[in-house]
């Protein structure tokens, strides 16, 4: 009965958008020259979309976006709330990789272990959307990056992304499970005729260290990179009024990375990407004794060899309107145990493959596309000598119906058949969306969707024990009502969003053994509030700055009173200045992550978890035609930044001075 009532309501939500633009329309409709101005502008855009949709793939235009509905919109014409981070952009703010360059927008109160994303093993570095954790389908070209529900960027080479494009809200419609928070497209670089170019970098750094060589050809591109990062003796918040009690350390660490693109035709590319990395992380462990702490005999000392390999085959007809993806997703953690030496119990090979393929009619100002996409995931315990593999079939659809010059309408429908170790499941999920031109230059949009996850391939079996019931997957609804504007150099968006999620997966610790395990927390729910302003003053400055407010919030089936908890941050504050003139460009970015969740560790101090603040500087100096200096300065400020409710620690106040010359 209440998946009915949520049906209800999102039909509601849609008929409600599609009621208000009749009516505003038949109001404008009394003037006629009006209407008619209105009809050629409508024809304009027709005509420049379809330019845009008919291109190889390429994204020309600074504001198209093409993971929001799969086809090319302008960012104004898209209904829902999107972000896009560009190569200059990623150059210009000095970021390390697309975690990196996510995590630094607003909505995204990502986890890592460490600075930029820090993996150990499993410990997983994860991008969050909308404090909705293990909830965020992260792809490349198309390809998910999701294994065990954890998505991941380690791999891909920033100097080989050409976009990133963020897309809040439910999204399972159009991309199947685990685009509960949204979905982040990670577009890469295409070789293009008549470019060529052969660039080598070396980074030195307090904490971090990076040689980089970078090839363009007309059809061939490609990226070889080492970077080491340096031990650190005390990683994590330790101390007796502090959420730890173990003092962990970080050894040495070293990653290499490979990257290819090749446009095999004009239609056709292929894309490879390639990491193999290790490190070691270790700690002692102490316990409250009176107002002192005592160390215990406690240690831990572990290395983590981790591979991951990604490759995808893209077809994107000029023509014919067909686009297809065939991808693949490998990784292996392969972790020691010095202490027992012996292997970690964790030690898995994940494996993913997808075949996407869509096809979309054109009809005037409307549009149809028509999808089939098949995904396989496996997990390989590798000690345990344990597996699980499971495969899904969908079909989707998304009808755009462009009523009035001002008002369009898309309905999104998909049926996912998902052949499971536990439990096969049949899903429907349909989406909601309408486009309301209040002028040419804004926007007010409704986006109402239903999203999906099913639990952890592996967690079934590695948990049956304290979950006999089995988990259940994950569902619920996210309603999105929003209004973009853009007028010359100003730009400014803001949404209004309530997420309504259920059997959200967590963890939790068993009393005898005290091993964690995954299990069905509660209800999720999450209303919030997120705005942001852009402005160009001139050809040398340029300024953003953004807010959010949000309250996610578990509510906790075990319990008496069915307490609603917090469960991530509430307040986000973004401040981004650029700068750009003769030989110069600078960036100054501040992310504020405030209000956040409290936490009851097993070992350590019970409390609401501090304030994040991340101060950074990246300049950029060319020096000659084919020579630049850049500098970084991350945490100016020094403060001791958690990466996530567990302590781990961002790094303190560091620099990063990169040479890169152009052959």
């Amino acid at each position: 009965m209440k998946g009915k009532r949520h049906l209800t309501w999102a039909v509601l939500a849609a008929i409600a958008g599609m009621g208000f633009a009749g009516e505003a329309y038949a109001a404008d409709s009394v003037a006629a020259d009006s209407v008619a101005a209105e009809k050629a502008a409508a024809k304009t855009a027709q005509a420049q979309e379809q330019n845009v949709e008919t291109e190889s793939g390429d994204h020309d235009l600074p504001d198209t976006l093409v993971t929001a509905q799969r086809r090319r919109k302008s960012d104004l014409d898209t209904p829902a709330t999107t972000t896009i981070i560009t190569a200059k952009d990623i150059e210009k703010a000095g970021y390390r990789n697309a975690f990196e360059a996510i995590d630094q927008q607003i909505g995204s109160t990502s986890t890592s272990y460490g600075e930029a994303g820090q993996d150990f093993g499993f410990s997983a570095g994860r991008i969050t959307l909308r404090g909705y954790d293990r909830g965020t389908l992260v792809m490349v070209n198309g390809v998910p990056m999701n294994l065990k529900n954890y998505p991941s960027t380690e791999n891909i080479p920033a100097a080989m992304i050409d976009r990133i494009e963020i897309v809040k809200g439910a999204a399972s419609t159009l991309y199947g499970s685990e685009a509960m928070g949204g979905v982040i497209n990670i577009i890469l670089k295409k070789p293009k005729a008549g470019e060529e170019a052969v660039k080598a970098s070396v980074t030195a750094g307090n904490y971090f260290k990076k040689t980089e060589v970078f090839f363009q050809g007309d059809r061939f591109m490609l990226d070889v990179s080492r970077e080491w990062s340096k031990d650190i003796s005390h990683s994590n918040a330790f101390g007796l009024d502090k959420v730890s009690w173990i003092d962990w350390w970080v050894g040495k660490g070293q990653k290499n990375r490979f990257g290819a693109s090749v446009a095999l035709t004009d239609e056709l590319s292929l894309n490879y990407n390639y990491m193999e990395g290790n490190i070691t992380r270790g700690g002692i462990k102490y316990k409250k004794t009176g107002n002192h702490l005592v160390k215990t005999a406690t240690k831990y000392d572990y290395r983590f060899d981790d591979y991951r390999h990604t490759a995808n085959l893209v077809y994107q007809g000029k023509k014919n309107g067909i686009h297809a993806v065939l991808g693949y997703n490998y990784r292996k953690v392969d972790g020691y145990d010095y202490v027992e030496r012996a292997k970690v119990d964790s030690n898995a090979v994940l494996d993913g493959e997808i075949f996407d393929v869509q096809k979309t009619w054109k009809m005037g100002a409307d549009s149809l596309i028509l999808g089939y996409s098949y995904k396989r995931e496996a997990v390989d315990l590798t000690k345990k000598k344990e597996s699980a593999t499971r495969t899904g079939n969908a079909l989707y659809a998304s009808y755009s119906r462009q009523f009035t010059p001002r008002f369009n309408f898309t309905l999104g429908l998909r049926g996912e058949w998902i052949n499971d170790p536990e439990k096969d499941q049949s899903v429907f999920m349909p989406q909601f969306q309408t486009d309301y031109k209040l002028n040419k230059d804004t926007a007010w949009y409704i986006n109402v969707g239903k999203a999906f996850q099913m639990p952890a391939v592996d967690d079934m079996f590695r948990y049956r024990n304290m979950n006999p019931q089995g988990l259940k997957p994950e569902n619920g609804w996210t309603y999105e009502t929003g209004i973009k504007h853009r007028h010359g150099n100003d730009t400014w968006k803001a949404a209004v969003y309530h997420m309504d999620m259920k059997n959200k997966l967590g963890w939790a610790q068993d009393a005898v053994t005290h091993e964690y395990y995954a299990t069905n927390k509660g209800n999720f729910r999450n209303t919030g509030f997120e705005a942001e302003y852009m402005k160009r003053f001139n050809d040398t400055w340029s300024v953003t700055v953004g807010a959010g407010y949000s309250n996610p919030q578990v509510q906790d089936p075990s319990g008496r009173k069915r307490d609603w908890v917090q469960d991530a941050g509430r307040i986000e504050g973004l401040v981004r200045i650029d700068y750009q003139k003769d030989k110069w460009q600078g960036n100054l970015n501040l992310k504020y992550l405030g209000d956040r969740e409290y936490y009851k560790p097993s070992s350590g101090t019970a409390q609401d978890i501090p304030d994040k603040l991340q101060l950074n500087l990246n300049l950029i100096y060319t020096a000659g035609k084919n020579d630049t200096v850049t500098l970084g300065v991350y945490n100016l400020l020094d403060r001791e930044n958690y990466s996530n409710r567990y302590g781990n620690l961002d790094l303190p106040l560091n620099f990063r001075l990169t040479y890169a010359h152009a052959f």
